[in-house]
């Protein structure tokens, strides 16, 4: 293994944390895995400056800046609602246009900061549907492909302003994916064709200004046809469609390699390492396992060594000039933000 590869082993894994909260053995084990970053996926901490001081603690425990990750689009289960009004779904701001989009993504990214993130896994950018609706609720802003594209931008422009990164998801799109049943892979028979006027006209639109993209975990007949296997886990879509023709160039998440739609299909070593060698760039995990493979597949020649610098290059390069938290929340910024979220909330 080359010297690139050792100098910071743990950054293609983003750990999620289903209880965000610090204790010795998660110090230990960020130390010595070091990831690229944190998604806090749990229930939050209860004041704002606990969780403040949770992320400072884990970027100061980190040789490199962290990806600093939360999942928040609006809506009344958000994550951020456990500290603030919640704000409006993303389906009821697509109703009053772009512009209540991008007061949502304004009000989002300035909490963020105050509370020490930089990166945000939204907006969604999948299409309303019958499909959509039974796995993604109201988290859509709405059936119009370009509609889609301009509440998305301007949310990401918002966001953009208060130095947080954006992540769309779920390439290719949803809108044509049945939900799963009995733990199966959900697959969308969409064509070629039928994709490329739909679902990816709002990437098609966005990637530019997109630093992250998160793929889909269904399958997609179109690309895999003789042999489906989730997004996350095809070159077909990742180098072919995302990379090659769409010609994206920043990092490629892979949503949790737990999940059943994936975890059944390939033991979770050979999943990371698949994701990876299918050019995925980052791989939000629980388990330390995944790294432990990929470095075994680096090792044996599973997994080449160039494909595993790009991913540092990439992911490297989104985190140029990205900000770490550092002192204290005024109490006064938050709770003028705090009236604002009512004041919008209340509008909706």
């Amino acid at each position: 293994m080359k010297s690139g590869s050792q100098s910071l082993p743990g950054q293609p894994l983003m750990l999620r944390l289903a209880e965000p909260r610090w204790s010795s053995s998660f110090e230990r084990q960020l130390r010595g895995l070091a990831p690229g970053g944190i998604l806090l996926a749990g229930p939050l901490p209860h004041s704002p400056e606990t969780l403040r001081e949770l992320l400072s603690r884990i970027s100061r425990s980190l040789p490199a800046t962290p990806f600093l990750a939360i999942e928040e689009e609006g809506g009344a289960t958000d994550p951020l609602s456990a500290l603030l009004p919640p704000l409006p779904s993303p389906c009821a701001v697509a109703a009053k246009g772009p512009r209540a989009a991008g007061q949502v993504g304004e009000l989002i990214g300035e909490a963020l900061k105050l509370l020490g993130f930089n990166t945000n896994f939204a907006p969604g950018l999948d299409l309303a549907s019958a499909n959509a609706e039974k796995t993604l609720g109201t988290r859509t802003f709405g059936a119009d492909p370009r509609e889609v594209a301009q509440c998305g931008r301007a949310f990401v422009e918002r966001l953009r302003r208060h130095k947080i990164l954006a992540c769309g998801k779920y390439f290719p799109g949803l809108a044509s994916v049945p939900p799963a049943t009995g733990g199966e892979l959900p697959i969308s028979g969409r064509s070629m064709a039928e994709l490329w006027r739909q679902d990816l006209v709002p990437y098609r639109e966005l990637l530019p200004q997109l630093p992250l993209v998160m793929m889909s975990t269904a399958a997609y007949k179109a690309y895999d046809f003789e042999c489906p296997r989730s997004a996350a886990l095809s070159a077909q879509v990742v180098e072919g469609l995302l990379r090659t023709k769409l010609g994206y160039r920043g990092v490629v998440v892979a949503p949790q390699l737990e999940s059943q739609h994936v975890h059944g299909v390939l033991d979770l070593g050979r999943a990371a390492v698949q994701s990876v060698n299918a050019g995925c760039d980052l791989l939000v995990v629980e388990k330390e396992e995944s790294w432990l493979a990929m470095r075994q597949a680096l090792e044996s020649g599973k997994l080449p060594d160039v494909r595993l610098e790009q991913a540092l290059g990439r992911i490297q390069r989104a985190k140029k000039g990205l900000p770490q938290p550092c002192g204290k929340i005024s109490r006064g910024a938050w709770d003028r933000l705090t009236r604002r979220f009512e004041e919008l909330g209340s509008g909706a």
